[in-house]
Order: structure tokens, then C-alpha cells, then sequence
């Protein structure tokens, strides 16, 4: 169950949408399912309508009213001289709204439970009398599905107590509502949301973002395609002058953020999508809201330690990408035509990379989310290459990269390189001229086996949903495929099957050899990451916080 909870300050307007027949009359009989016992006996057995979307919403609001309580939040705006946040004023947020979500193929939840799981996530939430506190109104709605067949209620909540209190929730509830929902799961047997059980956390989509991909005729979100692009580039880099380059060239906008006062030290930066119609509006995000990885700290892990020349390189492509001029380095790495034996080549890297993965303790949950963060960028490079299967390629990619959002605390290694650059810049390079030129079944098979490594440890580790999703969503999506045009597809598919097969007698026999011992897997030694030639710790002059990201704007 996925919650995404939004605040506001027009209750009104909120249940006459959640009333109403929606954007594209994708709401099927809104009615309440959920609430105050007085909601429940008055509206709980008519479909709403704009009249009692406005009774509903006026009794919500009475105690807010009442009491004359105020609950206001800042509005802030960047100042385009400092490039700072600055207030610039107030607005109401009094109103509470959250929706909750359910896997398109997760069983059929009727409205009795329905009814039971609103409230119970209320009173996890604090609302309710359960708090030990005066309550404060809420009312949950159900309109049908979502028109990507997911089945959801809305939650539409005053955060003024009876009393005139105000609700104490206010900070924390993103995470508390995850929370609230894992218990649900468990107390209702609803599908588990991966990643959950496993620490892992990743950025879910806005009702806004969903809408504009779907006017657009995106198969993802502008978050995830950005995500996608920057990360398949960050693998096919060997700096982070060349990643920039790249990132451009696969139709980012980049622009940096500034340490105070210079124009130089590059500290963040966030990313857009290059709009096709000149006069659309561009919407960046921060590095770090795309994925944990993708902040820029993660980011120059790939690179090796700084030089002059490299830190001058750098600058100087950010400066270009801030300014919105062509890259300042011509006839780079990015720009060189591939030998015939690159992709060759590629594949014994990715083979290598498979090797070392076996010498990282399973309790090493930063080693692996670096290799999870590898793999998943050579599979965005691949669907960049290979359109005709760019959904199956960038749905593995996706889920593959949901392995690598871990908190991390203390400075990473560095390293110079990952093991999966070949296989990405052979895919990013050569990707106008066919798949002939790649040895496409041998890069397929090893990169199928890396992914097969990451659901093994996942299984080891007793992250079982998170292991079955890596495999329906990640494992058998490789395995369909078509290898048609890289080479001998018998002998590919072959291999990939049997590498499955292999991968499920591993797992089965690993869960026995746990009964029998009873015990949960001993982390181990800190393990060397899983590509060779590991150089020192990041040099401190780099701002990060505890758990490894920079501060500020999600950069």
C-alpha cells in the first residue's frame, strides 16, 4: 500500500474534486466509506455529489472555525542574485489529504475493509482518540480505480483538533504514513510494498507528474526518465566533466548550485527534461530527489579522485551548462567511435564485475547498493539503445536502482571507475547504428546476471518481497526479451534460462540451509566495493550529511 500524502488549504475545493467526476471522468460512484459516525450516517449510503461535498467539507471545517485557529506554512522562492530559498510569504495549510494506493495486481479490498483500514491508518496517525487527544474530523472516499487500474481511497482531514488544538502530526507524517501502511499490510495480508522491509526508500510519483506523463504520452514520470538518463550516463563516464557532456547530450538541462559566494565550487545541482515545444515551462528537480544515488556526491563516486585538470574541466562544463552553451570540450571520450572489439570487451568487464560481486558479505548494504546503482545504469544505457524493448529494459533499470536508495552513513569509498562502464558506453555510443554492432547475447547474459546476484543476496538477506519483486520485475522481464538481431538468440535465451533456473535452485536451497541453521546471515567484514582499484576516502572539502548526501535543495 503506497501512501502520498499532499497538505492544502481549501478543504472545499479538495471534496469537490474527490466528489466530482475527476480530470477525465475517471471517477466511478465517490462515495464515503469512512469517518466521523455522524459522516457515515448521513452521506454513508448515497454517491456524493457537489452539495454534499460542500456539507462534508463545511463539517470538517467547523472546529477550525470555531476556535479561530490558524495553521500557516512559508512560501519561499529563490532569489536569482544569491541563488538562495527566501521567504516570501504565507499561506494556509490546515488541510490534510493522503491517498492510499494499491498494487494493480494486490487482491480486491471491499469497502467494509476499506472502511476498517482508513481507520486504523488514522489512528496510527494520530487523528483519532486513539491519539489519547481530543480527535479531529476526517472523512475517507472511494471513487474506483485510478486510470492506471489501481485501486485507492482518499483521506481528507482538518489538522484542527476539536478542542482548537492543533494537530501535533504535522512534522513526520510522510514517514509515520509509511509506517502506518506496513503495519496495514501485514494486519490485512495486502501485497508489501518492496523496500520497505529492507530499509530502501525511493521517491514516489505525484499526482501532477502522473497527469503530465500521460498528456504527454510518457511511459514514465519526468522524475524517472530524468533519473534513467542521468544515471545511465554517470556509468558511462569516466569524469565528471564527460558526465555532464553526456547527461546534456541524452536531453537534460543541467544547471548547478554554487557553494556561497564563488562561481566555481559546484556543491548540487538539478535537472528538466528538454522540452519539444520551445515554449514549455521546464520543471528541474534536485539531484538528490531524483535518488539517493543521484545526488552529487553519489555521482562523483563513479570519477577518480580530483585533479586540477579535472576540477578546471568540470567547472568549465558547468559553466556552459549553466549559461546554456555548447559543451566547452569537443572530440571527448563521449564523441570517439568504438572498435569492432568494444562490445566484446564489454562483456568480459560485466563478467568480471559478476565475479567480484560474490566477495561482498551480504551484510554490506553500501557495497551493494553501489553495485545495484551500476546495474541499473548500464540497463537504462541498454533501453536507450535497444527502443523497441525500452519499457521492459527501463522497468528492470527501475526497480534494479530502488536497490540502491540506502541512507548512507559516513564517507564512501572512491573508485575510479564501474565495472559496468563498458557495456554502458557501448550502448550509449553505438545506439544509432543497429544492434549488429553489439555482441549483444553475451552483454544480455551477464547483465541478467548481475541482477540475478542482487536477488540472491536480497533472498539471503530474508528481504523476501523485495527479492520476489527483483524477480517478477526485474529477472523475467529480462528473460522476454527478444535477442532478435544481437546475435545467435537460441543460444542466448538458453543461457538466460538456465541462469534463472540456477538462480531459483540457489535461493531454494539457501531458504533450507536457513531453517536448518536458524540463523540469520552474518554480515561479515566491511568488504572492498565491487570493482577493483579502490582509492582512499573522499577528500573532506565535499559537504555531506551523515547519511551521505549534500545539503540543500536535494541536490
Amino acid at each position: 500500500m503506497i501512501p502520498n500524502v499532499v497538505k492544502g488549504g481549501d478543504m472545499r475545493g479538495l471534496l469537490r474534486y474527490l466528489a466530482g467526476p475527476g480530470r477525465e471522468n475517471e471517477h466511478t460512484n465517490p462515495h464515503v466509506i469512512g469517518g466521523d459516525d455522524f459522516l457515515l450516517a448521513w452521506h454513508g449510503s448515497e454517491e456524493l455529489n457537489a452539495d454534499a461535498a460542500g456539507e462534508i467539507s463545511d463539517f470538517l471545517e467547523q472546529p477550525r472555525q470555531h476556535w479561530g485557529t490558524e495553521i500557516r506554512s512559508q512560501v519561499t522562492a529563490v532569489d536569482p542574485e544569491t541563488d538562495e530559498r527566501v521567504v516570501v510569504g504565507y499561506r494556509d495549510q490546515h488541510v490534510w489529504h493522503c491517498s492510499l494506493s494499491l498494487p494493480v495486481d494486490d487482491r480486491t479490498v471491499s469497502d467494509d475493509e476499506w472502511r476498517a483500514i482508513a481507520a486504523d491508518f488514522m489512528d496510527e496517525m494520530g487523528f483519532t482518540e486513539a491519539s489519547g487527544k481530543a480527535p479531529a474530523r476526517w472523512v475517507a472516499i472511494h471513487h474506483g480505480t485510478s486510470k492506471r487500474g489501481n485501486d485507492h481511497i482518499h483521506i481528507a482531514a482538518s489538522m484542527v483538533r476539536e478542542d482548537g488544538t492543533r494537530w501535533d502530526g504535522r512534522y513526520g507524517d510522510y514517514r509515520r504514513a509509511q509506517e502506518a501502511c506496513r503495519s496495514i499490510e501485514r494486519k490485512y495480508g495486502l501485497a508489501a510494498v518492496a523496500g520497505r522491509e529492507a530499509g530502501l526508500g525511493a521517491r514516489g510519483a505525484k499526482p501532477a507528474e502522473l497527469a503530465q506523463a500521460e498528456r504527454a504520452g510518457m511511459p514514465h514520470t519526468a522524475p524517472v526518465e530524468l533519473a534513467h538518463r542521468i544515471r545511465s550516463a554517470a556509468v558511462a563516464s569516466q569524469s565528471e566533466d564527460e558526465w555532464i557532456r553526456r547527461v546534456r547530450k541524452a536531453g537534460v538541462v543541467l544547471k548547478p548550485y554554487y557553494a556561497k559566494g564563488t562561481t566555481d565550487v559546484v556543491t548540487g545541482y538539478k535537472a528538466a527534461l528538454k522540452p519539444e515545444d520551445y515554449n514549455e515551462r521546464l520543471v528541474f528537480y534536485g539531484g538528490g530527489r531524483l535518488g539517493k544515488d543521484l545526488s552529487l556526491p553519489r555521482v562523483r563516486e563513479h570519477f577518480a579522485e580530483p585533479t586540477l585538470e579535472s576540477s578546471a574541466a568540470a567547472a568549465a562544463e558547468w559553466t556552459a551548462a549553466a549559461k546554456g552553451q555548447a559543451p566547452a570540450l569537443r572530440g571527448g571520450p563521449d564523441d570517439m567511435t568504438l572498435t569492432p572489439q568494444a562490445p566484446v570487451n564489454a562483456a568480459r568487464w560485466l563478467a568480471d564485475f559478476n565475479d567480484q560481486l560474490k566477495s561482498i558479505p551480504l551484510g554490506d548494504d553500501v557495497a551493494w547498493s553501489d553495485a545495484a546503482r551500476d546495474v541499473s545504469g548500464a540497463l537504462s544505457a541498454w533501453a536507450r539503445f535497444d527502443t523497441e524493448n525500452r519499457d521492459e529494459l527501463n522497468a528492470a533499470a527501475e526497480q534494479v536502482a530502488r536497490s540502491a536508495q540506502v541512507r548512507r552513513a559516513g564517507v564512501p569509498h572512491r573508485r575510479p571507475s564501474s565495472s559496468t562502464l563498458g557495456a554502458a558506453v557501448v550502448l550509449l555510443q553505438t545506439r544509432t547504428d543497429g544492434k549488429g554492432k553489439v555482441a549483444g547475447t553475451l552483454m544480455a547474459r551477464q547483465v541478467f546476471g548481475a541482477v540475478k546476484a542482487l536477488h540472491d543476496r536480497q533472498v539471503s538477506m530474508k528481504h523476501l518481497a523485495e527479492a520476489e519483486v527483483l524477480r517478477t520485475r526485474a529477472l523475467e522481464r529480462l528473460q522476454r526479451i527478444p535477442l532478435t538481431g544481437y546475435g545467435d538468440e537460441t543460444t542466448a535465451r538458453v543461457a538466460v534460462a538456465a541462469d534463472l533456473k540456477a538462480a531459483g535452485e540457489r535461493a531454494t536451497a539457501q531458504k533450507v540451509a536457513d531453517a536448518q541453521r536458524g540463523t540469520r546471515p552474518e554480515p561479515g567484514d566491511p568488504a572492498k566495493p565491487p570493482m577493483p582499484n579502490q582509492l582512499g576516502p573522499q577528500r573532506a572539502r565535499q559537504r555531506t550529511g551523515r547519511d551521505g548526501r549534500d545539503q540543500g535543495h536535494g541536490r
